[in-house]
């Protein structure tokens, strides 16, 4: 396979390799030169749902009860975005105790995640290089403990998205104007005995998961930042608040704040720009003051954005891991790997925070009736993965524009930059196939790549979750690497 130059005798390549360890599917491709060594590099979306034309003609009220459909592990994130969009078409006022419960699905959601990506798709990538297969099963063959306090603490996650959100999976408790149902004492109670049993699972969690990571700091600082800019939600103040603030975007190298706009309305068009490529249905985005082409502006969303915007987790253990890392990586923190120490430390976070929130009384005021049937709504929150946008127009009651744009397509050209800061230059067909998939899949997992919510028909080839190919000058798969 490949083209031949019939003058210099050379080949051009085409190298595709398939992703495994991550939420869909997905493809990274390198092109190679005549001389083997990488000239470019594609993050390749394989599917394609067609959600947002889906919804058109729904009713909006609808809406947080389907638009968590589109993924099994972070819909309640799809759920908080989703209403609070919703909100703003009818012209909703949410009071404080609504609020105050559909913060607790999405801080479920978020500890949930945050425990499951360094076990099944972080820390695996840390394990030693003679790991043939490095996976959760080979983690928890090495660190059992880890592993079955991180379950317990993904478990615990899940429960209270259940008892605040209806269930743990596609919840429905919020609906516009607040939410449909306050949970009763006795579940907050029991919820409440968990958290207080589990603590000693937090502390097992966290320490080992940091010591792995700081045991393989080689690791990390192999893989340097590619991407030029980071975003997140903030509070007002800069409080870490992953449902309402402002969004901020800061420059990755010098931590400056560059961008702010509002979380609830159009603003973000402003500011952010929506790409379709050619190679993927992933619609890229990046900054909009560097718009000539998805490979400018590039922008990176994910617990390691937040790390760098937030002033304080305001839990006294979490401040001082994030504050520990600044002095030994420099601020802001930008090292892709990083990301899964960050997740670690917010889960931290996240624990102490819902364990606070489950010791204060819960009132009864969660509903008010909304005002309209014809308008047009935002809601920018912090999904696990980074930084996820509702935007819905609305007329008498009924859908008539969605757009989505989720934390993996907003990295996706950050994934690609990272991989071309590694590989353009390198001569593959001098690194082992194992070499090429190791690196390239720990720089796309760091990001915890959801295809599923990315991607806007069904994929049924019968392919594994993420392959790796090798082309050539046209394109042509020569060489393909799988797990």
């Amino acid at each position: 396979m490949g083209s031949v130059d019939e003058k210099a005798g050379t080949r051009r390549k085409l190298k595709k390799i398939l992703v495994t360890l991550i939420e869909g599917h997905a493809f990274v491709i390198f092109k190679t030169g005549r001389d083997g060594r990488v000239e470019d590099v594609l993050y390749e979306g394989v599917d394609t749902r067609m959600f947002e034309t889906m919804w058109i003609g729904m009713m909006i009220d609808e809406l947080p009860r389907v638009t968590p459909m589109i993924c099994g592990v972070c819909s309640a994130t799809h759920h908080i975005a989703s209403v609070k969009a919703a909100d703003g078409v009818r012209g909703a006022e949410v009071p404080e105790d609504a609020w105050r419960i559909r913060y607790m699905i999405n801080l479920g959601i978020h500890l949930n995640n945050q425990a499951l990506h360094p076990l099944v798709f972080g820390l695996p990538d840390f394990l030693p290089v003679d790991v043939e297969k490095r996976s959760m099963l080979a983690l928890a063959k090495k660190y059992p403990e880890l592993v079955k306090a991180g379950v317990r603490i993904m478990e615990l996650g899940h429960r209270v998205v259940a008892v605040y959100g209806g269930r743990d999976i596609h919840p429905i408790n919020a609906i516009p104007g607040g939410v449909a149902r306050k949970p009763s004492s006795e579940e907050i109670g029991k919820l409440r005995d968990l958290f207080e049993k589990h603590r000693g699972d937090l502390e097992v969690f966290a320490k080992t998961a940091i010591k792995i990571m700081e045991e393989s700091k080689d690791k990390i600082e192999t893989y340097k930042p590619g991407y030029s800019y980071m975003m997140a939600v903030a509070g007002e103040n800069g409080e870490y608040d992953i449902v309402n603030g402002r969004v901020r975007i800061i420059d990755a190298k010098t931590g400056s704040v560059v961008a702010e706009f509002s979380d609830r309305t159009t603003e973000y068009l402003k500011y952010l720009k929506e790409y379709t490529v050619p190679y993927s249905y992933i619609r890229m985005v990046t900054t909009k003051w560097r718009a000539q082409n998805p490979r400018e502006g590039t922008i990176h969303v994910s617990a390691l954005a937040r790390a760098n915007i937030v002033k304080s987790y305001g839990v006294e253990w979490a401040d001082e891991l994030r504050d520990r890392l600044f002095e030994e990586w420099g601020r802001p923190l930008n090292h892709p790997l990083l990301a899964t120490y960050l997740r670690v430390v917010e889960t931290i976070a996240l624990y102490e925070t819902i364990s606070r929130e489950l010791e204060k009384p819960l009132g009864d005021n969660i509903y008010t009736p909304p005002l309209r049937d014809t308008g047009e709504g935002v809601g920018v929150i912090e999904a696990p993965r980074g930084t996820l946008i509702h935007h819905y127009r609305g007329e008498e009651g009924k859908t008539t524009f969605v757009n989505i744009i989720t934390p993996t397509a907003i990295n996706a050209a950050a994934i690609e930059a990272d991989l071309r800061d590694y590989f353009v230059g390198k001569r593959l067909d001098e690194m082992r196939d194992r070499d090429v998939y190791a690196a390239a899949v720990a720089i796309a997992r760091s990001y915890d790549p959801c295809m599923a919510c990315a991607t806007h028909a069904t994929y049924t080839g019968k392919v594994s979750p993420i392959r790796i190919v090798v082309a050539d000058e046209n394109w042509k798969p020569i060489r393909v690497i799988k797990p």
